[in-house]
């Protein structure tokens, strides 16, 4: 009776280990679905014999091995193909490490030996190590007494020096305790203590920058993530086992790996250590803002952390709170403040918590305009049955949409009356009835708002004489004085003679009869002075628009040549060569309030970087549409690969800017309102090889692209959207075209020519509210013309010779080149002893003006 008892419960029992074994194999098979041959060996056995007994039902199998099956039907014991992942790393009786039971159990099993577990964890000190070590310990904080005697089985260890802390020899306890919550937290406490006298020298520091510091010490990888043995090896390498008789450091990944994927992120490791785990909502990850030009605004970062974490804000890599500019403020509470915001402060700002930059959220600003409208005519007054037309020039970021109303109306387009050209640059009226007087209005829209301009027409019998459509005349500077033009006609309105007195002086325009005219650079001041320099003479002459005659003469260092305006500080920056050729050290001079009537003179600005002649040469940008304020300007010095920043208001040197790592001399620059970038055309000192071109940002100053391969000055259009790039050769010359954009240049086509390009003129485009490229030869009768909004080429000719690029002075090209500007009809050049006017909306000759002797500089002025 007892044996029958026996039988059937050791029956019972069997069929249980049958059942858990079998579960156990079912698991192991679906888990390892990378084996395919095991997949199919299995369901195809295992299937085979759900209806009759296996023989792996009746065996059971030592740790580290599973039942087989052989193809006799033979059921064996063979060592484990693989473990399933667990995070429970232990030491082996043969001194080595393993991730796991399972791993220890199937090697021993792999070798042929028996291999236990190590419950004193030996494999974290060498045998050799253990036998010559001398009994050496310190007091440590413990679960139990809150302080006890722990002994290091190490030799050659620095006694660390904790204040308040005693030493006391004492036994190594012969088994080691189970490691409870109570005893991790005083481990982790333990080694806060020592890394704290190891990594900061035992100064005071804050949890969060000394459990940073400790997770860079740890991570020996620099993966951004602890992982089971470098838990390990760092517990051996900083002799962590001292610390506790009863956990390890390895033991962070049994209470503090909350994803459970064997491994410590840093935001684990700062839980585990208490310090705020910052955190940030996926969707939050990037920001859009969109502002105007003028607002101030506020950019909160959506990390969050208990307690709070202090933030870093960063644009370009570059920490903006040592940024210096005083329109961007970054606040304590972690916010970032943009007062009077500007089109340059379009782009991305960064912030993520300080000494955590794994979490970090993307800001990205799009500073809008408000569409600015311009039309012509104001005022026309037609008779019926004429044609009219009127033009309408559109700015603004975005690029504002264009519609046509009359009297608050939309136009019907589809009336064959009217004709809106392109975009809406202009709006055409065929055969005009009485019913068509009133009020257009050219109307344009962005995300920034809505803006108009209007036009009267006023259908009559007997139209009103009304003046004519906004024009403009141009001085021509050549070597016997200045001559004004009207381009119409091509008439002469003013001369100035060489041998013509100035006013209230002694002093000639240019000298006695037989002297030739010097001209080095001539500019418009507001429409209202031209300024123009005389090398040799050491002075600029200052010509009223209006009076046409030289109203100032302002005396300047040796040799002045170069001259910028800047129009919202109303001021000219010079440079003066010091003598007849550039050698790359000129003096840099300012005339304030350049466009008032009063006597003006120059003042020096303050050393650049202490030294006032060795300026080679000086970026100042020049006026776009948008009128940005532009704040800064640049200075190079000879062969030096940087640039010296100015500050424009103040007149004095800023900063340095280092551009050694792109080995970049800059030689020519320009300037892009939109998206804040610096431009530079690089070569190499001394050797003056070409090294690309940079792009930087102007707020920063740091280097945001480098085109190796792309060379030639940059040209930056007028409405700051397109930058040409000339590339010369001895045979030819590549145009270059690039698209600003917000994520920066983007190129849109190159067009090689054989023509040796002399200068270029942008000229409004009448078919896009932007603008296309002019280029003079200046050794052939032709104009090249290139639409950039599709890289169309069309060629200009009958220009007429150009002059001998010897007789050009001061850096001049032997055929310069000019634009009207807005609603401007004409360009004019130069030949050898003629200007040509070409008009530039049907790119025709309109005439050719001759006897003028070497025309070498253009400027043109309001006509009225």
């Amino acid at each position: 009776m007892w044996s029958s008892s026996l039988v059937a419960w050791l029956l019972l029992l069997s069929l249980g280990v049958v059942k858990s074994r079998h579960r156990e194999i079912y698991g192991h098979f679906n888990e390892n679905r990378e084996n395919q041959s095991l997949r199919t060996n299995f369901k195809d056995g295992y299937a085979a014999k759900l209806g009759e007994e296996s023989s792996c039902d009746f065996v059971t199998c030592g740790r580290g091995q599973q039942c087989e099956v052989r193809e006799a039907g033979q059921a064996v014991c063979a060592c484990r193909l693989y473990c399933k992942h667990h995070n429970k790393p232990v030491c082996g009786t043969d001194g080595k490490f393993y991730s796991s039971h399972c791993e220890l159990h199937r090697t021993a099993c792999l070798m042929g030996k028996t291999i236990r577990i190590d419950r004193k964890r030996g494999c974290l000190v060498k045998k050799k190590e253990l036998q010559e070590t001398t009994t050496e310990d310190h007091t440590y904080i413990t679960a139990k007494g809150k302080r006890t005697d722990i002994p290091v089985l190490w030799t050659n260890i620095p006694k660390p020096e904790f204040t308040g802390l005693t030493t006391t020899p004492k036994p190594k306890p012969e088994k080691a305790t189970e490691c409870t919550q109570e005893e991790y937290d005083f481990l982790k406490e333990n080694i806060l203590l020592l890394n704290n006298k190891e990594l900061t020298d035992g100064k005071k520091s804050e949890n969060e920058y000394l459990v940073s510091s400790m997770f860079s010490h740890y991570d020996q990888n620099n993966n951004g993530l602890l992982e089971a043995e470098e838990l390990w090896q760092v517990g051996e390498r900083d002799h962590l086992a001292r610390l506790s008789t009863a956990c390890i450091v390895a033991d962070m990944l049994l209470y503090d790996d909350t994803n459970h994927d064997g491994k410590l992120n840093i935001n684990e490791f700062y839980h585990a250590f208490g310090v705020s785990v910052v955190t940030l909502d996926k969707s939050l990850e990037i920001n859009h803002v969109i502002a105007r030009v003028g607002d101030n605004v506020e950019i909160k970062c959506d990390i969050s952390g208990t307690p709070p974490p202090p933030i870093v804000w960063q644009r370009n890599n570059l920490d903006l709170s040592i940024l210096n500019e005083e329109g961007i403020k970054v606040f304590v509470d972690g916010s970032l403040y943009l007062t009077n915001v500007q089109l340059v402060y379009g782009g991305n700002y960064t912030c993520y918590a300080q000494r955590n930059k794994d979490v970090f959220q993307t800001h990205i600003l799009h500073v809008h305009t408000l569409p600015e409208v311009h039309i012509i005519p104001k005022l026309q007054s037609r008779s019926p049955g004429e044609f009219v037309e009127m033009e309408c020039h559109v700015a603004g970021v975005p690029t504002p949409n264009v519609s046509w109303l009359k009297n608050d109306y939309e136009l019907r387009v589809e009336d064959d009356k009217y004709t809106i050209v392109g975009n809406g640059t202009a709006l055409l009226i065929g055969k005009v009835t009485y019913s068509d007087t009133g009020a257009y209005m050219c109307v344009a829209s962005n995300s920034a708002g809505s803006m108009r301009d209007i036009s009267s027409l006023v259908v009559q019998d007997q139209p009103t004489p009304t003046a004519a459509p906004e024009e403009r005349r141009f001085f021509a500077f050549h070597d016997w004085g200045v001559s004004v033009y009207d381009p119409d006609n091509c008439r002469l309105y003013h001369q100035m003679q060489s041998t013509d007195i100035i006013p209230g002086t002694q002093e000639y325009v240019c000298g006695d009869r037989g002297i030739k005219c010097s001209w080095g650079r001539a500019i418009n001041v507001a429409d209202r002075y031209v300024y123009v320099s005389q090398p040799t003479k050491d002075r600029i002459l200052i010509i009223s628009r209006v009076q046409m005659v030289v109203v100032d003469v302002v005396v300047t260092d040796k040799y002045p040549v170069d001259l910028y305006y800047v129009p919202h500080l109303d001021q000219i920056w010079l440079t003066c060569w010091r003598g007849p050729d550039d050698r790359g050290t000129k003096t840099i001079q300012i005339i304030r309030d350049a466009s008032q009537k009063r006597k003006h003179h120059t003042v020096h600005p303050e050393p650049v970087d202490g030294h006032f002649d060795l300026v080679s040469e000086l970026f100042i940008p020049l006026t776009q549409d948008f009128r940005h304020p532009w704040k800064y300007g640049f200075a190079v010095h000879t062969n030096q690969r940087g640039m010296y920043k100015l500050h424009l208001k103040e007149m004095k040197y800023v900063k340095t800017v280092d551009l050694t790592p792109y080995n970049c001399a800059p030689r020519n620059a320009a300037f892009a309102a939109v998206g804040g970038y610096i431009i530079l055309e690089c070569i190499e000192p001394i050797t003056h090889r070409p090294t690309g071109q940079l792009v930087l940002d102007y707020l920063t100053d740091i280097v945001v692209s480098h085109k190796i391969n792309l060379f030639g000055k940059p040209h930056i259009s007028p409405d700051s959207r397109f930058v040409v790039t000339l590339e010369r050769t001895n045979t030819s010359v590549i145009i270059f075209a690039q698209e600003v954009t917000e994520q920066g240049l983007q190129f849109l086509f190159d067009v090689k020519t054989t023509l040796q390009i002399s200068d270029i003129a942008y000229f409004p485009s009448p078919t896009t509210q932007s603008y296309d490229l002019y280029a003079s030869s200046s050794n052939k009768e032709d104009i090249l013309f290139v639409d950039l909004a599709n890289g169309k080429v069309e060629m200009v000719t009958g220009i007429g010779q150009a002059m001998d690029p010897e007789v050009a002075e001061w850096k001049n090209t032997n055929r310069p080149m000019t634009s009207a500007g807005i609603f401007g009809t004409y360009m004019v050049t130069t030949a050898n002893e003629a200007i040509f006017v070409v008009n530039g909306k049907t790119r025709t000759v309109n005439c050719e003006i001759g006897n003028i002797v070497h025309p070498r500089l253009m400027v043109w002025v309001k006509s009225s």
